[in-house]
């Protein structure tokens, strides 16, 4: 591995560690703690994309290297904090969501990984947002019931193995490492990162709603001219 490589995959385990953390944090009942963890990560994993984009060292290895990061600080912290915040609910179902969530977000790596070619949307809802939206839902400002919060993780899921397209938010990596670099700071040293969870949950919410407007509006524009051809009369 070059030096140039290294630095992506420096901000990558960046990352892990901070997924890590998340889970030690939510093992003490560290809520607040955990959730600002996974918010740490979720600013890491896109940082480190950006800086192999600019350093040109983009690599298999950096690539698979992130997947496997991403299945444990976006798809096992978040479940982890999931089931022990709720380690009072029934087990089989608090853990059977657990599995569920993180199995559907192998699934989604193991699907995007494999894509040859992928447009300007993603195929299903990015285990990254995924597993931020279920941390700051579990962690969050707004208390759930654990059948809410089960609830949630199986619609993260079921929209993680979905074929919904999903939009790539792209922007030059002028405005979006400085961006990036200064999110670190409310993150790292607000006293309570609750207001922040609020907001990417509004956030998230919207993208999740613009993902399926438009799965819904491409299956109606596929529908239509089927339909016009069916109701067409036959000519003899």
């Amino acid at each position: 591995m070059t030096l140039r490589m290294a630095a992506p995959a420096l901000v990558t385990l960046i990352a892990l560690a901070c997924g890590l953390a998340a889970i030690e944090a939510a093992h003490a009942g560290e809520w607040g703690m955990a959730l600002r963890f996974i918010m740490l990560a979720a600013v890491a994993d896109a940082m480190d994309g950006t800086i192999a984009r600019l350093l040109h060292a983009s690599s298999n290895m950096g690539k698979e290297l992130d997947s496997l990061s991403d299945l444990v600080t976006f798809g096992a912290a978040p479940a982890f904090i999931l089931a022990s915040r709720y380690s009072d609910g029934p087990t089989e179902v608090v853990f059977g969501a657990m599995v569920l969530f993180v199995a559907s977000g192998a699934y989604r790596l193991a699907r995007y990984n494999g894509q040859t070619s992928r447009g300007d949307a993603f195929c299903g809802m990015p285990i990254t947002l995924s597993g931020l939206l279920l941390a700051a839902a579990v962690a969050g400002p707004i208390e759930l019931g654990y059948v809410q919060a089960v609830v949630v993780s199986i619609v993260l899921s079921a929209l993680m193995v979905s074929r919904v397209p999903f939009p790539m938010l792209k922007f030059g990596w002028s405005l979006v490492l400085p961006a990036l670099i200064a999110a670190v700071i409310p993150i790292a040293l607000a006293n309570s990162v609750q207001w922040l969870a609020f907001a990417a949950m509004i956030g998230l919410g919207v993208y999740v709603v613009m993902g399926v407007a438009k799965a819904i509006s491409d299956r109606v524009t596929e529908v239509a001219p089927e339909e016009a051809r069916e109701d067409a009369p036959a000519h003899s």
